[in-house]
């Protein structure tokens, strides 16, 4: 049984690394044994050992991509509009991809429950105007988290493993979006 469960191991490796190679667009990209050795050069030797086992077409480069923010998620009639990813994409650094999307989704019931069927157009710049900053905002976190990260004091940091805990802050987690919208429609509709 011992034996058996072995061969069901699944075990997954990841290092972020810089890199400035410029990239198609793709999920992923076929890895290099050569380079992944070459990003933990004079690590331990177990890591390198891990590399060297996994088999060629089991290594993947998925490139973390910062996206500049889109000038509007909003449809030039303002009746469709890109929630999620699509409108502002995090990198996995923020760890606010998925929260995000549905505090868009929140917003906009929010948003198109008081403007009524009849003003969809008008809920839809308002739950623009209530959205963009914040996820900008947001997403900045992400690049913050990545820098520290990848320009660590690993010195500083045996002596404070907490400098590499991740940043939670308040205003990002502790905050209701669905509340939100409703107390702040009216003003954002007036600003429209």
């Amino acid at each position: 049984m011992h034996e058996q469960q072995a061969d069901n191991l699944v075990l997954q490796q990841v290092c972020t690394h810089k890199d400035d190679a410029d990239i198609a667009e793709s999920w992923q990209f076929p890895g290099s044994r050569e380079q992944a050795l070459e990003c933990v050069k004079g690590w331990d030797p177990v890591v390198t050992e891990l590399i060297s086992a996994t088999p060629p077409d089991r290594l993947f480069d998925y490139k973390l991509v910062f996206r500049d923010p889109l000038p509007t998620f909003v449809s030039p009639k303002k009746r469709i509009i890109l929630i999620g990813d699509a409108a502002h994409p995090f990198l996995p650094t923020s760890i606010q991809g998925a929260s995000q999307a549905m505090e868009d989704g929140a917003v906009m019931a929010a948003c198109l429950d008081v403007a009524g069927k009849d003003h969809v157009t008008e809920g839809v710049q308002v739950w623009e105007k209530i959205r963009y900053d914040r996820v900008h905002r947001i997403q900045a976190t992400g690049v913050t988290t990545r820098e520290k990260w990848h320009k660590a004091d690993w010195d500083a940091i045996w002596d404070n493993p907490k400098l590499l805990h991740l940043a939670r802050e308040e205003w990002i987690l502790n905050f209701d979006a669905e509340e939100d919208a409703y107390k702040s429609y009216e003003q954002i509709k007036a600003t429209l």
